[in-house]
């Protein structure tokens, strides 16, 4: 019996979509990169509140989410922009600051907070009407 061209064709698909979906198998799904939205804030004001989200970058197989609940936050000035939950809600306090960084960090293996840490950062100016120099 004689295989037709298409027939042919479609096997050597299947074989190769089955060698790409089990070499990712191999590995862990690992974070390699968060980016903050947004990346970069002006505020001008005290007790204004900003939300940021972080989205993880992955492989194995590539992929991109939303991980704002599961990453670390900080601020490198509090006393100017606070992080007041876990969740990226920032809030203004009564200083000035210019290039203030926030920064979101988790494991490059979430599922067992092992590997090396992946760390995604923005910057935040605060002004105060008529107190920044």
């Amino acid at each position: 019996m004689k295989r037709s061209s298409i027939g042919l064709a479609l096997d050597a698909l299947i074989v190769v979509a089955a060698f790409v979906a089990l070499s990712s198998c191999g590995f862990q799904k690992r974070l390699v990169a968060i980016t903050i939205i947004p990346s970069g804030a002006n505020i001008t004001g005290p007790g204004l509140v900003i939300n940021f989200k972080a989205t993880g970058i992955y492989v194995h197989p590539p992929d991109s989410r939303d991980i704002t609940d599961s990453v670390v936050w900080t601020s490198a000035a509090p006393q100017v922009i606070k992080i007041v939950s876990n969740t990226g809600v920032a809030t203004s306090g009564f200083d000035c600051g210019t290039n203030i960084t926030i920064t979101a960090t988790a494991y490059s293996d979430p599922q067992n907070n092992s590997g090396s840490v992946v760390v995604g950062t923005a910057l935040v100016n605060v002004t105060q009407p008529g107190n920044c120099q």
